[in-house]
């Protein structure tokens, strides 16, 4: 016998059906999420009750659902058993879902345990129902009806897994699940009902609970919607246990991005603290109101307070500025930083006061600082210590403008102040001051003593000037003073009194006193008169007051003899310097006659000629003096002994190849050791023979320091060179000389000779020295033989040789480099010519 179904109950069991399966996933993704051992159990409880409910309100609505036309009780044992079998199953697919991983044995376990008791729970129910009919089932339903049940409890656990996995499960796919699982479970309960099989009893049993005809369809209506209650206020306490998760999630999450961006902000400004504490430069910050937010330990050094202190304070009390110059404050200037958001830079003449009155000079700069919608929040005051540059500023601008041994002026500045001064339309006197005897101390004492010798003299002069003039060290020992405003007699006074200063000052190296001395020179400084002729006319007058004895005064005169002759020798120093540069220098020689042998080979003296601008061929006596002057000489000799050698050498015709050649050697040449050793290596690496060279040195010369005349002599005598002695008897002539110097030759002076026919005591000298000369064996030469009438009396008093205009004139050796007609000039037996 086979009833019929009710098709608004069937519809309603499987709503509850599909809503308890919602619930379920709902259920197991609640628990699962569970922050605590009460929460977590709490909700298995509950949700296992409200799942079990909803099961077994499903299945008990089926039940109700079905009309056999007679009937029908149920029993209250096991329709509560089937009841708490429900729950029990709900709780074990909620505790399932609740562990760590859901392996693949363990969901097939629990799908068969859970499947077998929602089976049981069906199957229990079926058996609470009483009525006057017998059933029996067919066991291929029965079977497939129980594969299902565990089927669809396998795939509720998997679903409800990959539920748990998800952290927001998709609403449609949510919905699906539901969907399937409910008709799943309605399948099974229908299923298992169709597997049932009634036969009608002859004697109808005792029925305990025994619905009236239209109670089922209330009570399944009262059963599915206290269900749905339950269901609906399970969901409801789910979306409200989610909303308050979120809301927590929500809060923790804000609260982290809150507490990560402030300890973000927090490092962000202890690192901005870290770097403007480390930096070299003082940093403050201000707010709007210019108090001190923030103040590195810069800034607190050099402003003398602690950072601490300085917090909260107004800057300016703080930072406290003053102009270098006036010593004004300052502060005014930042006004605009706060309030039209200006920016202020101050690079100079500003200053820095400390707390503790100390200064310091800062370059400064001051920015505002802006809110993202524009409006001034503070500003930041950045500055640095310029002290130690502004120092060395100083200290370079001194040593530029200082000599750095003296502290006075250095030749940069005085010409400085000597080119401004012409511009007042005063006039002006300028002193050229130069050390005499300062080369005996350096010699003597040594660098250090004259370095000593040096400040100490100008320390000297220094008191000896008003604040207002110039004195200025031009260079090794010479100096110069500018006196501001200066008649000429006031500076000649002035002058004379530095004189007398120097001259009675003394200078003491173990015990032995030296005295120095000073010659000046004065030139009136106009604004009709150039710097450079100024300065010029000064250093002539100097000069000609040390040729006037030393520590004298020489004032500048236009018409001065002196002082044009002095002024032409300076001019001719880049003459000879060029001279020297580019061969502007010629050669002439002077035959030498012998009265003895006049067959011997031939003997000339080389004489020195400089070749002008306009070809004219001018003797040594217009330059000498300047090249002694300025230590010239020794280059020019090694320029004529150069040359000499190379026309020896040539052998080109210029000059006889037996020729030899005597060549004048100066003063100064005479005592360089260095000029000797480069004569020595001249004449040794040259393929003339020594015997052709003979070297002239005047007496002067060779008397003034006979030790080392006679080791120069020796030197160049070893070679084979020979020696004479020029001008004998010019000077402070004694006979002693000749057993001193190891000379050849000796060349009596000119002055005894042009009267030795009308004056018998030139002849009386002449003929003693022929006669000394005898004695010792040296060579006699007579100088400035200008008639040919003296050769019988220079003869016959026993002269060797002879030389002068009388005998021959001087004639240009040949020089490729003699430009236009040569005319000679002065006297033929000078030095050099």
């Amino acid at each position: 016998m086979h009833g019929s179904y009710s098709p608004p109950l069937v519809m309603l069991s499987i709503v509850v059906a599909v809503l308890a399966s919602h619930a379920a996933l709902q259920l197991i993704h609640q628990v699962a999420l569970a922050t605590s051992r009460t929460s977590n159990l709490g909700w298995l409880l509950g949700g296992a009750l409200a799942m079990g409910l909803g099961i077994w309100s499903m299945h008990f609505i089926g039940m109700l659902a079905y009309e056999t036309g007679r009937p029908i009780s149920y029993g209250v044992e096991l329709t509560a058993l089937s009841m708490l079998i429900a729950v029990l199953s709900s709780g074990l697919a909620l505790w399932v879902n609740t562990l760590p991983r859901l392996t693949l044995p363990l969901l097939a376990g629990s799908g068969l345990v859970m499947g077998s008791g929602t089976a049981m729970m069906h199957y229990t129910g079926m058996a609470a129902m009483q009525m006057d009919m017998t059933y029996q089932y067919d066991a291929l339903l029965l079977s497939l009806s129980i594969l299902i049940a565990i089927g669809a409890s396998t795939a509720g656990l998997w679903v409800g897994g990959v539920f748990l996995r998800q952290r927001r499960p998709r609403r449609a796919c949510q919905a699906l699940a539901a969907g399937l699982m409910g008709l799943g479970i309605s399948g099974m309960h229908y299923l298992g009902m169709a597997a049932m099989q009634m036969v009608p009893l002859a004697t109808p049993p005792l029925l305990e609970l025994v619905p009236e005809d239209g109670q089922h369809l209330w009570l399944a209506l009262a059963i599915g919607m206290a269900t749905l209650l339950v269901l609906g206020l399970t969901l409801l306490a789910i979306g409200a246990e989610q909303r308050i998760r979120r809301s927590h999630h929500y809060r923790s999450r804000v609260n982290d991005l809150l507490v990560n961006r402030t300890q973000e902000l927090r490092h962000e400004r202890d690192q901005v603290a870290v770097m403007l504490d480390s930096i070299d430069e003082g940093v403050i910050s201000l707010d709007s109101d210019g108090l001190i937010r923030h103040i590195n330990p810069i800034a607190a050094g050099l402003c003398g307070w602690n950072p601490s202190l300085a917090r909260r304070r107004p800057w300016a009390r703080i930072l406290q500025l003053r102009h270098e110059g006036t010593l004004q404050s300052l502060d005014a200037q930042f006004d605009g930083v706060l309030s039209h958001g200006e920016v202020v830079h101050m690079s100079t003449q500003t200053l820095l006061v400390a707390r503790d009155g100390s200064e310091c000079a800062v370059e400064l700069k001051a920015s505002p600082v802006r809110h993202r919608n524009g409006d001034i929040d503070g500003a930041v005051l950045v500055f640095r210590d310029i002290s130690y540059r502004q120092a060395m500023i100083r200290r370079l601008n001194f040593q530029a403008h200082h000599d750095s041994l003296t502290g006075l002026h250095n030749r940069s500045a005085f010409d400085e102040a000597l080119n401004t001064s012409n511009d007042d339309g005063e006039c002006h006197q300028l002193l050229y001051l130069d050390l005499d005897f300062f080369k005996v101390v350096n010699d003597t004492c040594g660098h250090a003593a004259g370095d000593t010798v040096l400040r100490e003299i100008s320390s000297l002069m220094r008191s000896h000037v008003r604040d207002s003039d110039v004195l200025a060290r031009l260079g090794g020992d010479e100096f110069a003073i500018l006196l501001y405003r200066c008649t000429r007699e006031q500076a000649m006074e002035r002058a004379d009194a530095l004189c007398v200063a120097v001259g009675q000052y003394r200078y003491y190296d173990e015990g032995r006193p030296f005295q120095l001395g000073v010659s000046i020179g004065v030139a009136p400084k106009g604004g009709e008169h150039q710097p450079s002729d100024v300065l010029r006319q000064a250093d002539a007058a100097c000069y000609i007051a040390k040729q006037n004895g030393r520590n004298q005064v020489h004032g500048y005169l236009d018409g001065d003899a002196s002082l044009e002759r002095a002024q032409r020798e300076v001019q001719w120093l880049p003459l000879l310097h060029e001279a020297l540069e580019h061969n502007r220098f010629t050669l002439y020689i002077q035959p030498i006659r012998s009265l003895s042998a006049p067959a011997e080979q031939p003997y000339y003296e080389v004489l020195l000629r400089y070749i002008s601008d306009t070809g004219e061929h001018l003797a040594p006596a217009h330059f000498m003096a300047t090249a002694e002057r300025f230590g010239l000489m020794s280059a020019i000799d090694i320029w004529v002994v150069t040359e000499a050698l190379q026309v020896l050498e040539a052998d080109d015709g210029r000059i006889e190849p037996d020729a030899i050649l005597a060549i004048n050697l100066s003063e100064q040449s005479l005592g360089d050791l260095k000029l000797r050793d480069q004569l020595i290596e001249l004449v040794s690496q040259s393929s003339v023979e020594p015997q052709r060279l003979c070297f002239e040195i005047t007496e002067t010369a060779a008397i003034r320091d006979l030790a080392q005349a006679r080791e120069f002599i020796y030197s160049l005598r070893r070679l084979g060179c020979s020696f004479s002695l020029d001008d004998f008897g010019s000077g402070m002539s004694s006979f002693a000389y000749l057993k001193e110097l190891p000379v050849n030759q000796l060349k009596i002076d000119g002055a005894f000779v042009r009267n030795l026919t009308r004056d018998s005591l030139d002849a009386a000298i002449v003929s003693a020295i022929c006669q000394i000369c005898a004695q010792v064996g040296i060579i006699t030469v007579a100088e400035y033989v200008e008639h040919i009438e003296l050769l019988p009396a220079l003869e016959k008093i026993g002269v060797d040789f002879v030389q002068g205009y009388g005998v021959g004139r001087p004639k240009p050796l040949g020089s490729p480099l003699s430009s236009g007609t040569p005319h000679d000039n002065g006297p033929a037996a000078s030095l050099q010519g």
